[in-house]
């Protein structure tokens, strides 16, 4: 018998981080947009089962353009979901490859990779020496965001950035004869939830092979360290060998594998 879900927009943040704490790797940037700055724009839609317990959480984060797709749970119960809300027709997603067959049911996912979620192992972090790498202020956002036009081939764009990410997290890079060459900065950071999501990783092609995107890295997970957090988390692409022995050297190990890549809704 198909079981029955009652499908609810969830707005008690105690009752979510209840149920993202289940495994705060996996949630962590549904956890960070529990935060006061970022729970203005997260909606949290739930399914519960016969007895009332929370079994799915789905999360649309509306900061971002396109829309932010993400949700955990058994694949009946967000299916139950998406089938009852109003889903956006464009979206941006990271999806558990368990929820693969649904979300390729509501929507066309043409450009669809793999990626590790990785974890800092707190202990196994030994920060290099961080000469010539400093901070990126809000004011340098114009900067920053002429620094990923540098693309150099199609996958590699930075699609998740926002000047708004400057000022709400932490973000580093070098500079050679006054140009930025490279950076590292945050998805998510909450000092509030005690989660961090390192992102925005870049480095100019013509200076890759120094270990700038090294060095950005660590000073983030440094400053993310002192800001006590307890969850720092990244994805890679799984065919990105070079940079997954960066990450591994740095503390980092595998957690889970995740989707990602651009949805359009399909017609109805």
């Amino acid at each position: 018998m198909q079981a029955q879900y009652t499908v609810v927009r969830l707005t008690d943040r105690d009752v979510i981080r209840a149920f993202l704490n289940r495994d705060r790797v996996r949630t962590a940037y549904a956890i960070g947009d529990l935060d006061d700055t970022l729970w203005p724009d997260s909606e949290f839609v739930g399914a519960t089962d016969a007895t009332g317990e929370l079994v799915a959480v789905l999360l649309l984060y509306h900061g971002l353009d396109p829309v932010v797709l993400t949700a955990f749970g058994p694949p009946d119960a967000v299916r139950a979901i998406v089938l009852a809300h109003d889903m956006p027709r464009e979206i941006y997603y990271l999806w558990l490859p368990e929820l693969g067959k649904l979300l390729a049911e509501a929507y066309d996912v043409p450009n669809q990779h793999r990626e590790w979620r990785m974890v800092l192992e707190p202990d196994a972090f030994q920060a290099p020496v961080l000469d010539g790498v400093a901070p990126i202020e809000p004011e340098q956002a114009d900067v920053l965001a002429a620094l990923f036009q540098h693309a150099a081939e199609p996958g590699e764009e930075v699609v998740a950035f926002s000047p708004a990410q400057i000022a709400q997290g932490a973000f580093f890079g070098v500079w050679v004869d006054g140009r930025l060459v490279a950076t590292a900065g945050t998805h998510v950071w909450s000092v509030q939830e005690r989660v961090t999501a390192i992102g925005n990783v870049f480095t100019r092609p013509d200076y890759r092979g120094r270990g700038y995107g090294t060095l950005c890295t660590a000073a983030v997970v440094a400053a993310a360290l002192r800001a006590g957090m307890d969850t720092i988390i990244l994805n890679v692409k799984q065919d990105n060998a070079p940079a997954i022995r960066v990450y591994e050297k740095l503390g980092f190990r595998t957690h889970c594998v995740f989707l990602e890549g651009p949805g359009l809704r399909r017609a109805e």
